[in-house]
């Protein structure tokens, strides 16, 4: 079968990588291209090349089309004239405010063959689009065997106590609360922590950046790195934060909980939806309620406890959800996306 996967952009995001993990499945089987919405560098690029996937500029023909993120919602309406869709949408919140300011990518809810969602969050988020949708829609979590490839998980070296916070530094991440909650701890800790910022930078606030520059040493902004290294990092962590004001189903908690590091995240709806609960194997805070985020910090960074119980009880969950193979389900999914079509095409 030829496939095509229309990817939003190359650089490092939880979506480009489970574009990669999927297309690393489908090569096995099929003929793959890819297609970015935004061409450019980045690390993920790099790895579709190695893989030995072209990448194309235009679309000539293809059996399915794989559509990555809500952005490609105008291309989903657009692609399925020609071949029959498999739209993964990984936004929650975020993207249904996203359809609301740009409406010309509602179509693609009318218009793909099958919808894949990572969680039944996700399924209520946007209901009010998916009420009339032809569309199959499926549920399915997505999980990184990244880490299981990996032979080099040895922790990067540290001196201090090591926070990390891994994705895009822009407003939704709200990644300078993490800087905010630490510069609100005692003096004695603070001097004892620093803060490693893995991801793309676009944006921060100008109290945090002030912070940042002032303190090179204590708030690092490392930029992308390859996923090995950031693994390594993540393995290094005493703690691993999430402050984002929305998100479906972050990838990177559940490294984490493979890597047994615990885990502080804002107290998002979405989490009920896939088994996250509050001081059981995570601690959560308000979204922007910077005084509870240093007190979960401050007590994980002094409680062996508390650290103990929430790693143990993440990673029980994590491997609880690893019985099921979601690449073989996602490629299920595109043959029958590709067998519907075919029953179409016969007049049935």
């Amino acid at each position: 079968m030829k496939i095509l996967l229309l990817n939003d952009e190359f650089y490092t995001t939880g979506a480009s990588i489970a574009m990669l993990r999927l297309a690393e499945r489908l090569v096995q089987n099929h003929e793959v291209y890819v297609m970015p919405r935004i061409d450019g560098p980045g690390d993920v690029r790099k790895k579709f090349e190695a893989l030995g996937i072209p990448i194309v500029k235009n679309i000539e023909s293809a059996d399915v089309i794989v559509s990555n993120c809500i952005l490609s919602g105008a291309a989903v309406a657009d692609l399925a004239s020609r071949c029959p869709v498999v739209w993964w949408i990984h936004e929650a919140e975020i993207g249904r405010d996203l359809l609301i300011h740009y409406p010309q990518m509602a179509p693609g809810f009318k218009k793909a063959s099958h919808i894949v969602f990572q969680t039944a969050f996700q399924r209520i988020v946007y209901g009010s689009f998916l009420f009339d949708s032809p569309a199959a829609v499926h549920v399915l979590p997505f999980w990184n065997d990244a880490i299981y490839k990996q032979e080099d998980l040895t922790p990067k070296p540290k001196d201090k106590k090591r926070i990390v916070c891994i994705g895009t530094i822009e407003p939704r991440k709200r990644m300078e609360d993490t800087i905010m909650a630490v510069n609100a701890m005692d003096e004695e800790l603070r001097n004892s922590v620093e803060v490693l910022f893995i991801g793309k930078y676009l944006q921060m606030s100008d109290g945090a950046k002030r912070l940042v520059e002032a303190l090179p040493d204590r708030y690092r902004l490392m930029g992308e790195l390859p996923n090995e290294e950031t693994l390594r990092y993540l393995a290094s962590a005493d703690a691993y934060v999430l402050a984002s004001n929305s998100e479906s189903q972050p990838l990177t908690i559940w490294e984490a909980f493979e890597l047994e590091v615990p885990v502080c995240l804002s107290d998002l709806e979405t989490y009920r939806h896939i088994g996250l609960r509050n001081g059981v194997n995570v601690l959560m805070h308000p979204v922007g309620n910077i005084e509870v985020l240093a007190s979960n910090l401050r007590i994980l960074m002094t409680s062996d406890d508390v650290r103990r119980s929430v790693t143990r009880a993440g990673k029980g969950l994590l491997l609880n959800h690893l019985a099921s193979d979601w690449a073989d389900e996602f490629e299920r999914i595109i043959y029958r996306a590709q067998t519907q079509a075919e029953i179409k095409k016969l007049g049935y």
